[in-house]
């Protein structure tokens, strides 16, 4: 077990922000993980779950905790008929495992390709891009619940799955180990998306799993800043949902409102409020800006504070609910969002 004190959480998270972790321990396997919530223990201090920290926001003040950082590797693959089911350990890049199954030949999760984190993440915001979430290919999840000390195997109708949530965002007591997805030889793709019909109108080969998801990473690198340059967690806000007479009530001040039937009525692509609506495409404040190819995502600078990011975020939250009566949400959650 890799015990480490005194660690920068602006190293460990894509926003670049944030205070020290009293304690971050590498967990490897199962083992490592039961010993790293033991010391937790044995030191009287509450602990959080780690992966790519790809959509948090640290605070400035550190975590006085122990931070899981989950590294756990593996992919297996279980074969019946038309379908596979691929399982992995929480600690692989989803975007490896995207990858995997598209060397496979296995449709399901293409879509999701180039969405930086960890497998064990996934299913916690229930990731979703270009048409699909990870909830329709999820057959179960594994985790040690640190507070029965068992391991429970998590069946997807039992994960709570949402609009970017799922029990586990709100039981971070289930440590997830391993995640299972059930995929199919069987050709599905799914290219109604705009982006990726326009791929499609441009002649572009969208035959494969693995030709959709390097069309998806095309589209995302366009879309998304380069990690290696600025700080970002991709998409901050979540696209709203609102009722259908307020879709109209939008469209009649707006023009056409883009818009796509969802559960409880219908979703509005945040970008188009932010930039058609509000004007704020590129829009920067000190050290913190909306991404000017993609206001949905917020950059930070390398001086940027979580508290200078945690401002600007709710300055154009409210700028929304002002110009449009829509209470936006945020899609990046603050960590840890909850002392165990």
């Amino acid at each position: 077990m890799s015990i480490r004190e005194n660690v920068p959480l602006r190293d460990l998270t894509t926003l670049r922000a944030g205070g020290a972790a009293r304690y971050v321990i590498e967990c490897n396997d199962e083992a490592s993980v039961r010993e790293a919530l033991a010391f937790a223990q044995e030191k009287h201090l509450p602990f959080a779950v780690l992966g790519q920290g790809s959509n948090v926001l640290a605070s400035d003040s550190g975590y006085e905790g122990v931070v899981l950082r989950m590294q756990i590797q593996g992919i297996v693959s279980e074969e019946e008929g038309d379908l596979v089911t691929l399982v992995a350990g929480s600690g692989v890049s989803w975007d490896a495992l995207v990858t995997e199954a598209a060397q496979l030949g296995l449709w399901g999760i293409e879509n999701l390709a180039g969405i930086p984190g960890t497998v064990g993440a996934a299913p916690v915001q229930n990731i979703g891009a270009y048409g699909a979430e990870i909830k329709e290919t999820v057959a179960w999840v594994e985790v040690l619940n640190s507070k029965t000390g068992n391991i429970e195997r998590i069946q997807n109708a039992d994960c709570g799955f949402g609009y970017r949530d799922s029990r586990f965002k709100h039981e971070p007591w289930l440590v997830i180990l391993r995640v299972a997805f059930t995929l199919s030889k069987t050709a599905s793709p799914r290219i109604g998306y705009s982006d990726l019909a326009a791929c499609k109108e441009r002649g572009e080969d969208l035959s494969s799993p693995a030709a959709i998801g390097e069309a998806v990473r095309k589209v995302r690198s366009k879309k998304f800043p380069d990690l290696s340059v600025s700080g970002t967690a991709g998409s901050f806000f979540k696209n709203p949902i609102v009722s259908s007479e307020k879709h109209a009530e939008l469209a009649k001040r707006y023009g056409a409102v883009p818009s796509f039937p969802v559960e409880g009525g219908v979703k509005i692509p945040l970008a188009f409020i932010l930039d058609r609506v509000l004007g704020l495409k590129g829009f920067a404040e000190g050290n913190v800006s909306l991404f000017g190819n993609q206001p949905l995502v917020l950059v930070a600078e390398e001086n940027a504070t979580a508290e200078e990011i945690d401002l600007f975020a709710t300055a154009i939250a409210n700028k929304v609910h002002e110009e449009t009566g829509i209470k936006i949400e945020r899609e990046v959650r603050h960590f840890p969002t909850k002392s165990l």
